[in-house]
């Protein structure tokens, strides 16, 4: 054998002992990275679902106020109990008060929520200022502001898919 030979086999023998070498730490980095971007995204879903979830809460929070105000606003109507009367304009009362709290925390959700946001502030806003009319004037449609609740629904339901769908 000539020593060209000899250096190719050892050139050789030293490639097949090397490659798996090779082959195990390059699979170790891959593995590293894609478990790093694994666990990055599931932190981001993991933001994403909590944030969606608080979302829907003061949603569904500021739902059962206005229909807690527009019960005993209908309530009022027929009571005759002076007592009774206190009660319920204290119970409307607090729930507008909540009302009032959870509009700032759902503007600041729906921050998270690109295409819907001003859906949601604007269908929201509506709801409040005809709570207000009927609160301050006794006067308004009831049917008006649950065609409203509808529609906040339904903005506040595409502003939550949003957010749980983000990049």
């Amino acid at each position: 054998m000539t020593e060209t030979q000899m250096t190719i086999e050892i050139l050789k023998l030293c490639i097949s002992l090397f490659t798996p070498i090779l082959v195990l730490i390059v699979g170790l980095i891959v593995s590293k990275k894609l478990e790093k971007n694994k666990l990055d995204v599931l932190k981001e879903k993991e933001w994403q679902v909590k944030w969606a979830e608080m979302f829907l809460k003061q949603a569904t929070d500021f739902n059962d106020d206005i229909t807690i105000v527009i019960c005993s606003l209908f309530n009022l109507q027929s009571e005759t109990d002076q007592n009774k009367i206190d009660e319920i304009k204290k119970k409307i009362s607090a729930s507008n008060n909540r009302i009032s709290e959870i509009d700032w925390n759902i503007r600041n959700y729906t921050q998270f929520s690109n295409t819907y946001e001003q859906e949601v502030i604007s269908t929201q806003q509506k709801l409040m200022d005809s709570i207000r009319q009927l609160i301050s004037t006794g006067q308004g449609s009831l049917e008006e502001v649950r065609k409203q609740q509808f529609e906040y629904n339904n903005a506040v339901r595409s502003a939550h898919s949003e957010i749980l769908k983000m990049k």
